[in-house]
């Protein structure tokens, strides 16, 4: 029996794909080749096998999200960004945000608290993560601090 092969070219033609594709197919094992001499050649069993696993290939499953876990999968981030000359002021409200928020750990549930200090530009960057009530939480505090008097600072 007489052992048929194809080059890319060939095969280009056939599945009418780019012959860059053909050869992206072979690098990722799709296509199964050898190389014989420079080129690469695809025998007529392999060019069948991967014909019949493209026509048999399952579709795609598609998902139905969980409602009842929602509260359970979300997560928030919150920078908050203070101009501050000096490290010690910034390291003094990381420290009382620290305090705050460990003494509501309950209440908090899965959350995390980053600071940062940028002495180059003088400025101190606090990033929370957690809950949507608990970064609601720190976020109306940060309000209550900028308000002063029934006075808003924007």
């Amino acid at each position: 029996m007489e052992l048929k092969l194809y080059s890319v070219s060939e095969l280009s033609t056939i599945l009418k794909l780019h012959p860059k594709t053909i050869l992206r197919f072979i690098n990722e094992g799709k296509i199964q080749a050898r190389k014989i001499g420079r080129s690469w050649m695809v025998s007529e069993d392999d060019l069948k096998r991967y014909c019949h696993s493209e026509l048999s290939s399952e579709p795609a499953q598609v998902l139905v999200p969980n409602y009842d876990t929602i509260g359970e999968r979300i997560s928030v981030s919150a920078v908050v960004e203070i101009s501050e000359q000096n490290s010690e002021e910034a390291t003094r409200i990381s420290n009382s945000l620290n305090a705050l928020l460990n003494s509501e750990k309950e209440s908090n549930g899965k959350s995390r608290f980053d600071f940062f200090y940028y002495p180059e530009i003088q400025k101190a960057k606090y990033v929370f993560y957690g809950s949507p009530g608990f970064i609601g939480r720190v976020l109306r505090s940060f309000d209550v601090l900028c308000r002063k008097q029934g006075e808003y600072y924007e």
